[in-house]
């Protein structure tokens, strides 16, 4: 009996598991492998609609596809990995005894989270980046909203970061507040970023349709603005400017898992782990990475970036080739040469853009249209177990049908 161990529930983890379970009913090997994964809790969460404020389908219970196909799921925090005596050391939701896992094969999904940084009163500001966070700032707005934005702070929403994330925060914030209807109210929205200007990964078009929407939307853009000091009621730079908000969002940028230093490879500046064209990490035959603690190529020049868009394929490949490499197959080589994204930028607005330099392709309506489609139906398990284990098959996509959020 073979042991695989995933660690990590989201996107890349999920789909290494059932990508798994696929390629050893394929090579017939299924009585022989046993497939178990760590998971922080015990849904798949749709990360990429977490700005949202519908929660009803936004996390998918993982045991409705693990458990027909005979996925352990052990809900928990892998606290270190010994990647020389293959064992994995994790600790129960609830705070058990720490366990041991011994594993032949293993995909680190470990994920990425909010990179922190060390400022005064950081704990007063809120984010998106995970399901719990997300419904407490949603709480946040509608306590606000039950005391009718009393004070010109309760009025005032400050987001940090101009990311891809924080712009679609902020554009989603106008609509939100007002749904509550109350009359008579002027909301301000804020934008701030410590570069000089905004969406800078976008072609110059694509910074100058979203600088538009940003202004219809009566959004301010504060660059060159870093923050010094975070209050309940007020947000400080260090430039001296100082904002009166009871509402700080800070979408500052993601690092990857901790668990990546884990192991003895080579890491860049947001600690993924290089991996070769398998996915494989450095120095390890049958341990493989994917999604956001993962950095591969995607084809000959660029890397890949954390979003689902990568993660979903990397977790088929990985699942994949994991199997492969316990049974002495043959691997088979990720690349994903097609990159597209689509940005949400308000009630009726979306851009979707193709290529690295991020050249529009589709605006207002229709980009929105697709944009709704993507999050809650392409990235998304087909309700069907069996279907899903289809879906799981890894293929190198080249056209429009790529994931892009």
């Amino acid at each position: 009996m073979k042991n695989l161990v995933v660690i990590g529930g989201g996107f890349a983890g999920f789909w290494s598991a059932i990508s798994a379970v696929r390629q050893a009913r394929f090579l017939d090997k299924d009585p022989l492998l046993k497939i178990t994964i760590v998971s922080l809790d015990e849904y798949l969460s749709i990360r990429p609609r977490f700005y949202e404020n519908k929660f009803e389908d936004m996390r998918i219970p993982l045991r409705k596809y693990f458990d027909p196909l005979g996925i352990v799921l052990n809900v928990g925090k892998v606290v270190r990995i010994d990647p020389k005596k293959k064992n994995v050391f994790w600790v129960g939701s609830k705070g058990q005894q720490e366990e041991v896992l011994s594993f032949d094969g293993l995909v680190l999904a470990a994920g990425s989270q909010l990179k922190c940084p060390f400022i005064s009163g950081f704990e007063h500001a809120f984010n998106v980046d995970t399901f719990e966070s997300a419904v407490r700032l949603d709480n946040h707005i509608r306590e606000l909203s039950a005391a009718s934005f009393p004070l010109p702070a309760s009025r005032t929403f400050v987001v940090v970061g101009a990311s891809f994330t924080g712009l679609e925060v902020i554009t989603e914030l106008p609509e939100r507040v007002r749904s509550f209807a109350l009359p008579g109210i002027d909301y301000n929205f804020i934008l701030t970023d410590r570069s000089s200007s905004i969406a800078s990964e976008y072609s110059i078009d694509g910074q100058g349709y979203i600088a538009e929407q940003l202004n219809k939307e009566g959004i301010h853009f504060l660059p060159e603005e870093e923050t010094d000091l975070i209050e309940p009621e007020r947000i400080l730079f260090k430039s001296g400017r100082c904002i009166e908000t009871s509402t700080v969002i800070w979408c500052g940028g993601l690092e990857a898992s901790s668990l990546t230093k884990e192991f003895e490879a080579k890491r860049d500046p947001l600690d993924r782990l290089l991996v070769d064209s398998f996915l494989r990490i450095e120095s390890h035959e049958s341990f493989f990475a994917a999604g956001d603690v993962a950095n591969g190529l995607v084809d000959e020049q660029h890397s890949s970036v954390m979003s689902c868009q990568h993660a979903i394929p990397q977790g088929k490949f990985a699942g994949h080739n994991a199997v492969n490499a316990l049974f002495g197959k043959d691997l088979i080589s990720y690349s994903q040469p097609r990159y597209v994204t689509c940005l949400d930028l308000g009630s009726r607005q979306a851009l979707l853009t193709s290529g690295w330099d991020r050249m529009p392709q589709l605006t207002e309506m229709p980009a929105k249209i697709l944009k709704t489609e993507i999050v809650t139906q392409w990235i998304i398990p087909a309700s069907d177990v069996e279907e899903t284990v289809k879906m799981s098959a890894p293929v190198i996509r080249t056209n429009e049908a790529d994931l892009a959020c």
